[in-house]
């Protein structure tokens, strides 16, 4: 079925405007989430401490995503798509495994920490966002469904693991506003 699902999504690469598209999507859709957090941050100067520290845990929970992300990329080594079936390839050719996507993984985990805030609005628009670039990377031909499903699962667990360790991640999240605050960013 994660086959028949790729071969499905990854023929619609042919079709030009759904390809260009989803090759857009896929390669730059994800300076979304960095940009995101950066406006919100900007947007929340002479706010309350707890919100910084919620944006933070979001940068957080997304690079300790990347993180697990290497090490089930060791422990699962699974070829990309395009290296063992017909496939229709948008743009660069990743030389890395398939499985788990770091952009499912990396997205998911930042709409997730801003879920779990309570932003919807935000919350909501890195979600959808992430749904979309995961489709465009199985649209461009380097990833398989259960890729961004596996991304995605990541994403979440590590923005769970993340509000779970608010305790022991206190101290960095203070230090580090305590370097914005002093830096004048804040």
């Amino acid at each position: 079925m994660d086959r028949a699902l790729f071969l499905t999504l990854n023929g619609l690469a042919t079709t030009p405007w759904i390809g260009r598209d989803a090759a857009y999507v896929a390669q730059y859709g994800i300076v979304f989430y960095p940009l995101l957090l950066l406006g919100l941050w900007i947007r929340g100067r002479g706010t309350p401490e707890p919100r910084r520290r919620i944006l933070l845990r979001a940068l957080f929970a997304a690079v300790f995503a990347l993180g697990v992300n290497v090490l089930l990329n060791v422990a699962f080594p699974r070829p990309r798509p395009f290296l063992v079936l017909p496939a229709h390839v948008l743009g660069a050719r990743p030389h890395d495994p398939s499985f788990p996507s770091d952009h499912a993984a990396f997205a998911s985990a930042i709409a997730i920490v801003l879920l779990m805030w309570g932003d919807r609005t935000w919350g909501t628009a890195s979600a959808i966002g992430a749904l979309i670039i995961g489709v465009s990377r199985i649209i461009i031909g380097v990833h398989y469904p259960t890729d961004i499903l596996g991304g995605f699962l990541v994403g979440m667990v590590c923005a769970a693991v993340t509000f779970s360790a608010a305790a022991l991640l206190r101290p960095v999240l203070d230090f580090v506003i305590a370097v914005a605050r002093w830096a004048h960013l804040t």
